[in-house]
């Protein structure tokens, strides 16, 4: 018989806001869930019926340093247009894993709203599954969201610097080994890394083909070999905190408590020679 710490490890301390595809199916229509899509792409070709469409870049403002996240204001306009309240659950997929749906889960719990959670394996599994498809957008019904901020989630720069070398803090770079290394630049100025950050690569935290997440001790296993524990403070960045909201996400499942999203990213931490830079470990 397995011990109570045995069990725990082997299931998601947060298990509401991941949920698969039969439950989507079932609960999509309710009156107070809003199924979000949230792909580049394709919307218009068919989505998860009474999905409203949300473009992922929607939710970053990258003029707005130090957090880059949007106004309060603009958020609550924008939730509400979706039709998403206080009161609504909020269902979020995209045909990536999570790359896209989880920023808006990252971003929704920064507002205050944690009734929300990702469609397990998204438009990938939906249609592998050959589950209905809707190409007509549903009736959006305005409603009213007002935005509760939770500075915890976000860190800055100078929360990053702050951060480097610390032994109660953890920095964790979702992106590929090439930007790491400064092979890949996407457009930044600088390659190289946050020094002290611990690579954990977004995608090794899916089921290769399913794009589902990967079962509690598996991903337990990922982030403790790395030295990346639940007592600490954990930073995670990527080039617009996309990556990072996944690593973000599976931390959350498996029960740590003390997330923070760098929003400005490689995408500022790369293009300021005043912050500084790892390029050798």
């Amino acid at each position: 018989m397995l011990s109570i710490l045995a069990l725990a490890a082997l299931t998601y301390a947060h298990p509401g806001q991941l949920v698969e595809t039969e439950w989507v199916a079932a609960h999509a229509a309710d009156s107070r869930i809003r199924v979000v899509d949230m792909r580049r792409s394709g919307y218009a070709e068919g989505h998860v019926p009474g999905a409203v469409y949300l473009a992922p870049d929607a939710i970053r403002d990258g003029k707005n340093p130090p957090t880059f996240l949007p106004s309060t204001a603009s958020f609550e306009q924008l939730m509400a247009e979706l039709g998403i309240s206080n009161d609504t659950r909020v269902v979020a997929y995209d045909e990536r894993g999570g790359i896209y749906a989880a920023r808006l889960w990252w971003i929704l719990n920064y507002f205050g709203h944690s009734n929300v959670a990702l469609m397990n394996g998204g438009w990938i599994k939906w249609t592998a599954e050959q589950r209905t498809e809707e190409k007509v957008e549903p009736p959006r019904h305005r409603t009213s969201f007002v935005a509760h901020a939770q500075p915890q989630w976000v860190a800055t720069a100078s929360d990053v610097v702050a951060a480097i070398n610390q032994p109660s803090r953890r920095i964790i770079d979702a992106r590929t080994q090439a930007e790491i290394d400064g092979k890949d630049l996407r457009n930044i100025r600088r390659g190289g890394f946050v020094p002290s950050s611990v690579p954990v690569y977004w995608e090794d935290l899916l089921d290769p083909e399913r794009k589902t997440f990967k079962p509690a001790d598996e991903l337990r296993k990922i982030f403790v070999s790395r030295g990346i524990l639940p007592t600490e403070e954990v930073i995670a960045y990527c080039q617009v905190g996309m990556r990072a909201s996944v690593d973000l996400f599976a931390l959350h499942l498996i029960g740590y408590t003390r997330l923070r999203n760098y929003y400005g990213a490689w995408e500022e931490w790369g293009n300021r020679d005043d912050l500084p830079l790892g390029t050798k470990r």
